[in-house]
């Protein structure tokens, strides 16, 4: 099939998308079932995939190895989807949804939003005031640069086994008592440091209650040993 294939509103199950012939796909408000996008290129062929007018659901699709950095995830929602070792580095999730879906592999600079933002959040349908995003499972993801915000519940989520993320939560209370430890640091410039993260953090997550994030990552203004001594201070805080 060649030129562009147009569906609205219609329910598409157990394609696989790496043997379609279309030249650009433009769906509006469908759903897909078990679709396979494994190993895709999102190029101008898929590049509306997430961009319909009304929202499309994604179920039990596979996007396992697929680039989907030319693409955004516009006002989907994706459920119980695999992102097995897909690039989807420099997302801004401003309005999709997430639920029980599975990332595994290296992840870099993406931001979840839990409610609509930005101008997008103007024009999504149905309208909401939450994104859904819940039950993804990360265990086996290495995120680097990754934010959870705008109300994201982390305790919801699966998370890394191990020292190396921190989860915690009342993070704008555990600062609060944070900076009173910090300010007794006697190491001038590892104080400065610190207190310079814990500012960024207050306001990075400002509407978050819990957060979830490496012990050390390239985002925070401060060495990685005086990153995970701020981790600590905050986990002792309460």
């Amino acid at each position: 099939m060649q030129g562009v294939l147009a569906l609205d509103r219609v329910t598409v199950r157990d394609a696989d998308f790496s043997r379609a012939a279309f030249e650009r796909f433009a769906p509006n408000g469908c759903t897909f079932e078990r679709c396979d996008f494994r190993g895709e290129s999102f190029d101008e062929r898929l590049q509306t995939l997430f961009a319909s007018r009304r929202q499309s659901v994604f179920r039990e699709c596979r996007f396992d190895g697929a680039d989907l950095r030319g693409v955004r995830p516009g006002q989907a929602r994706f459920e119980r989807c695999s992102f097995a070792g897909a690039n989807i580095d420099g997302w801004m999730s401003f309005c999709a949804e997430f639920v029980e879906c599975r990332f595994t592999g290296t992840f870099r600079n993406i931001t979840f939003h839990g409610k609509p933002w930005g101008h997008a959040a103007e024009r999504i349908d149905p309208v909401r005031a939450v994104n859904a995003f819940t039950g993804n499972d990360f265990t086996e993801a290495d995120l680097v640069g990754v934010l959870f915000v705008n109300g994201i519940d982390v305790v919801a989520q699966r998370w890394p086994k191990g020292d190396g993320y921190v989860v915690i939560d009342r993070i704008h209370q555990r600062a609060t008592r944070a900076r009173a430890r910090i300010l007794e640091w006697r190491d001038h410039e590892a104080r400065n440091e610190a207190l310079a993260m814990l500012q960024q953090v207050a306001f990075v997550f400002i509407h978050q209650n819990g957060i979830a994030t490496p012990r050390a990552d390239d985002r925070w203004p401060a060495t990685p040993e005086n990153q995970r001594k701020v981790w600590e201070t905050l986990e002792a805080a309460m």
